[in-house]
């Protein structure tokens, strides 16, 4: 019997590697934007800390050297943040892209796969089809070939 022969099988083990190609890349970025994230909640806490610092600072004395540093430093965390919120928003955006690409990749893949099925199952059909004709055909020789025997023995 002649075994099933997919026509499209080199496009569908394109779309395939195509598809574990956007899933590594959409992992990795959600990755970095995971590592941004923390950084940037990080770098807020950190700021919060300092602020709570410089608060309880204030009840006593501060000199004004050390209210610039703070200051300096509170406007270099809220650059670093901002920075970061900006990075994670951009990273955001890319993991919807990416997503969206994917999400076509699969709807092409599984359209090709449910094609290979019903190709397959009219394969079969046509396949257990071309059998039984052939075992039709068995029978109705064999069943003239007694016929043809009764008649001659009589």
């Amino acid at each position: 019997m002649k075994q099933f022969h997919f026509k499209l099988q080199p496009l569908l083990d394109k779309e395939r590697m195509n598809e574990n190609e956007c899933a590594g890349r959409l992992k990795n970025i959600q990755n970095a934007f995971l590592n941004e994230k923390n950084k940037s909640e990080n770098l807020w806490k950190r700021m919060m800390i300092c602020q709570g610092e410089l608060k309880s600072k204030k009840g006593r004395s501060v000199t004004q050297g050390e209210l610039i540093t703070y200051e300096n430093y509170f406007l270099k965390l809220n650059c670093e943040i901002k920075a970061s919120r900006l990075r994670v928003q951009k990273m955001v955006h890319e993991m919807k892209v990416i997503q969206d690409e994917l999400w076509k990749i699969v709807k092409k893949r599984k359209a090709l796969e449910k094609l290979r099925d019903r190709w397959e199952e009219e394969h079969k059909n046509v396949l257990e089809f071309l059998s039984n004709k052939e075992m039709d055909d068995i029978a109705m020789t064999k069943f003239a070939n007694n016929l043809v025997m009764k008649k001659w023995l009589r």
